[in-house]
């Protein structure tokens, strides 16, 4: 999962402590859900797409090479 810093204005960080004290839930699941909602509504369908796709295929090149080099340390026993 990837790290940023984001910096927070006043008012946002007092509503963001209220919903917090108010909601079952934590920071970062606030604001994965919140941003996430904002970039659906503001890109293109084939943006999103595009976005996913490329997180797709890294996702199974790299689980691909973790299975073949899985099965080959199998092979050694």
């Amino acid at each position: 999962m990837s790290r940023k810093k984001i910096e927070l204005t006043d008012k946002v960080a007092k509503l963001t402590d209220k919903y917090l004290e108010t909601n079952d839930t934590d920071f970062n699941a606030l604001i994965n859900k919140a941003l996430k909602l904002y970039l659906l509504d503001h890109l293109s369908s084939s943006q999103i797409k595009d976005a996913l796709k490329k997180t797709d295929d890294f996702t199974s090149e790299y689980a691909g090479k973790w299975f073949q080099e899985s099965i080959e340390d199998l092979n050694k026993y």
